[in-house]
């Protein structure tokens, strides 16, 4: 098979391939919201790059073999700043922007890799991170970059839990002691007024209600001694974004949980192809006491496999309300990194292995937090 490549210099120039991209997402079983139009368009709007290259890759037919959106960044860091090639819908987003068209990787990964060494001078090292693992495009993409000598190492990273709603029928939530002491916050809640839970999917309903997000979501990042993400300007538009591009497609649901006339707790779930993500939370910090956004994730699964949802997606990292809903790993996936010297996948090495150390050692948790303050990641 062969392929033609195009590259689209920006995403506003994307505009008339919206049509083919829909068609291609629906032919890639792999495929989740963070792969969409819209999705890609609201971050490269929100996090402007110094370069960025939407590549497209059309079969003889001119259909679309693939789409594989990427950007230019410094915010990475080892032990020394470069400039990387990454996926343009990272890093707010659980899986990496790449849609490949099934039977079409090989000649897309030869394509890419072929694209790279056209833009040598551009970057120092390519770091493309959360493929699913054992996707058909992540060996064909490590092959092909070996075959033209460059330095390429693939290792898998985090763990996706995901519950499916057959699971959700046949088990229920098993949270044990979790579920005794929510049924006891839900008793002491209803005291104080009646508990109503609603999902609003309209982008004028959304953004009535972003602003208390934001605000809750910087109080409780407060409350710990951190900074929230959405104490950025950026970021804040990055949600409003997101919410403009996909509230039309009937992809993104804000569900709130209030008790009498005052919300107590809000999730930002983004959907696609009957898959729920749990994005993003915050709950009223005078609430806290009442476990608002456990109770909330019990309402939000029954109403998403009532309304269709076939399964919800928890996203990467461990919390309570993983373990209360007893889903399993669903995904592991897998980071990509490829340098054309040998000395940068030495000290991408070493990094990880401390990283690892650090992470896994309970008794220096101080460690982590100066680790990543002397090497922080901006997607600026």
């Amino acid at each position: 098979m062969t392929v033609e490549l195009e590259v689209i210099p920006s995403i506003a120039a994307c505009e008339t391939l919206k049509p083919e991209w829909e068609q291609l997402l629906s032919s890639c079983p792999q495929a989740t919201v963070f792969n969409t139009f819209g999705w890609i368009k609201a971050n490269l709007l929100a996090f402007p790059n110094r370069e960025t290259w939407i590549l497209v890759f059309r079969h003889s037919t001119s259909s679309l073999a693939a789409v594989i959106p990427l950007v230019v960044r410094r915010g990475r860091r080892y032990f020394r700043e470069r400039r990387w090639v990454e996926f343009a819908g990272l890093p707010y987003a659980d899986y990496g922007s790449c849609l490949v068209r099934p039977g079409y990787e090989a000649a897309v990964a030869e394509g890419l890799v072929e694209f790279w060494g056209s833009k040598a001078a551009s970057w120092d090292g390519i770091f493309l991170d959360r493929f699913k693992a054992g996707a058909p495009f992540v060996g064909s993409l490590a092959s092909a970059a070996k075959n033209h000598g460059l330095s390429t190492t693939v290792r898998e990273s985090e763990h996706i839990r995901r519950l499916t709603r057959e699971e959700f029928v046949a088990e229920g939530l098993r949270g044990g002691h979790a579920s005794k002491s929510l049924g006891k916050a839900r008793n002491r809640l209803s005291e104080r007024g009646d508990l109503r839970f609603e999902v609003y999917g309209l982008a004028e309903q959304i953004h009535e209600r972003l602003e208390m997000f934001f605000a809750w979501h910087v109080e409780r990042f407060a409350a710990k001694g951190q900074r929230s993400p959405l104490a950025d300007p950026l970021h804040r538009e990055f949600y409003r974004s997101i919410v403009e591009e996909l509230a039309p497609q009937g992809q993104i649901w804000l569900s709130v949980l209030s008790c009498g006339d005052v919300a107590i707790a809000m999730k930002v779930t983004p959907l696609f192809a009957g898959t729920l993500h749990l994005y993003s939370t915050c709950f009223n910090e005078a609430f806290a006491r009442y476990s608002p956004s456990m109770l909330q994730l019990e309402m939000l699964l029954e109403h998403a496999f009532q309304s269709g949802i076939a399964c919800v997606d928890f996203g990467i990292g461990e919390s309570p309300q993983k373990e209360y809903a007893t889903a399993e790993v669903g995904h592991t996936l897998a980071t990509i990194e490829i340098y054309r010297e040998k000395i940068s996948p030495l000290e991408g090495r070493l990094y990880q292995a401390a990283e690892q150390a650090r992470s896994q050692s309970r008794l220096i948790p101080w460690a982590g937090r100066l680790f990543r303050r002397f090497f922080p990641y901006n997607v600026r």
